[in-house]
């Protein structure tokens, strides 16, 4: 009895001791703080009504920044060549693997692509977003971040880091499927610009299936994220949501609810607050779902604050109108180089209860990047990457030289946000 009662003292102690190093160790009951102290986790968030709650039965409010880019590059915001136009770069990010592939291998490639992202996003990054103010990101990943060579979900590496590193933060993580198979509205940041075939192809939408099934079975005990954004800007070939989207949308939800169940969802419209469903209509009977809205005031709204605050009025209009209780999520939007608007509109959303999430932290480009970013980069054609032409040597050293420090904090977020 001396001699178990021993073993028992010698195995609390290791374990005591692997938590003092690991600084936080989590727990089906709760987690070892930095203090010493057992408390309960209460972050995992859910629907109910109109708001986002945490185990506790505390509101939260959402308040993130989108890491576009990081995963998925898009040419207008990219340190590489990408367009549509003919001889500039190639078309878009599908279109770059498979040249880097074909020129040096699968394996090279994929170290090129690994040294981009180590430098566009370090741990000094999840610092600035906890810097200025934000308690999540929003996380745009696509189905070729996650696919090894056979094309199996093996390569979670890259997202099993960011989550990480936010958790240690505090910092909440929107997984958002920016890039489905088939896309989901063949536009360059689904990753391929070739048309979108989710909708219209069976096969696609079973691999999207089981891509979510995958990503639920390894990130169901992750209090740390706050939803699972299922498609991004879902417009198939509609131009907006209709009952084609409602139904594969109600197909990702089953799935995931049988591996997943207290996950909160996040479906997406294409635009309106009238292009989504009541998620408790007989037909669906949706449950722990957030809605989300992606608000681009184009045009004079890009200039004229007048403009933008009618934008932003009327959607709030739309919001308060519905039937029923969903809470709201604005998982896109930016205010350009209006201080006022941003203004207005972070405390319009924040007052109706609306979370959001600003586009983006990151952008490199020319003059015309405005307001995009929270942080930015000025870079001419001739200085961004040709994967077609430029050597492993010179793709590596230009995508080695992405680390913030050497960006510009934007006025207006050091300023205001």
């Amino acid at each position: 009895m001396k001699k178990a009662l021993n073993i028992i003292l010698i195995v609390l102690l290791t374990l005591t001791v692997i938590g003092i190093l690991a600084g936080a160790v989590y727990v089906a009951i709760g987690y070892i703080n930095d203090g010493g102290e057992t408390a309960t986790d209460t972050r995992r968030l859910h629907a109910e009504g109109s708001e986002i709650k945490n185990a506790a039965g505390e509101t939260v409010l959402l308040k993130a920044i989108n890491a576009g880019g990081l995963f998925i590059q898009e040419g207008w915001m990219s340190p590489t060549l990408l367009s549509a136009e003919p001889g500039v770069g190639v078309p878009d990010h599908i279109s770059m693997l498979e040249t880097l592939r074909s020129r040096f291998g699968y394996e090279r490639a994929k170290e090129l692509t690994d040294i981009y992202e180590a430098s566009f996003w370090g741990e000094k990054d999840f610092d600035n977003v906890k810097e200025l103010g934000f308690n999540a990101i929003r996380l745009p990943f696509a189905y070729f971040n996650l696919e090894n060579a056979e094309g199996e979900l093996t390569e979670f590496a890259a997202l099993d880091r960011f989550i990480d590193e936010c958790d240690k933060r505090d910092i909440y993580v929107i997984l958002d499927l920016h890039g489905a198979y088939g896309s989901q509205n063949g536009n360059d940041h689904s990753g391929s610009v070739e048309g979108s075939y989710l909708f219209t192809d069976e096969e696609n939408m079973s691999k999207t299936v089981k891509l979510w099934e995958t990503v639920a079975a390894r990130y169901r005990d992750r209090d740390i994220i706050a939803g699972y954004d299922l498609l991004n800007e879902p417009s198939g070939n509609f131009g907006y949501t209709n009952i084609v989207q409602f139904t594969f949308y109600d197909r990702l939800y089953e799935a995931v609810r049988k591996i997943d169940p207290d996950r909160m969802l996040i479906m997406e419209a294409v635009w309106e607050a009238k292009d989504l469903p009541d998620p408790g209509n007989k037909l669906y009977g949706w449950e722990n779902v957030c809605y989300s809205y992606h608000n681009y005031c184009w045009g004079e709204g890009e200039t004229d604050f007048a403009v933008q605050k009618a934008f932003v009025d009327k959607k709030l209009a739309d919001y308060a109108a519905l039937s029923y209780e969903v809470p709201k999520f604005v998982g896109e939007f930016t205010c350009f180089g209006l201080k006022e608007g941003w203004e207005y509109t972070l405390n319009a959303y924040e007052s109706a209860g609306i979370s959001y999430a600003i586009w983006t932290y990151k952008t490199v480009g020319d003059s015309g990047m405005g307001n995009w970013g929270a942080y930015s980069k000025l870079m001419t054609d001739a200085e961004k990457v040709d994967v077609s032409n430029d050597s492993y040597e010179e793709i590596a050293a230009k995508w080695s030289s992405l680390d913030t420090s050497g960006f510009t904090k934007t006025a207006l977020y050091a300023e205001y946000l």
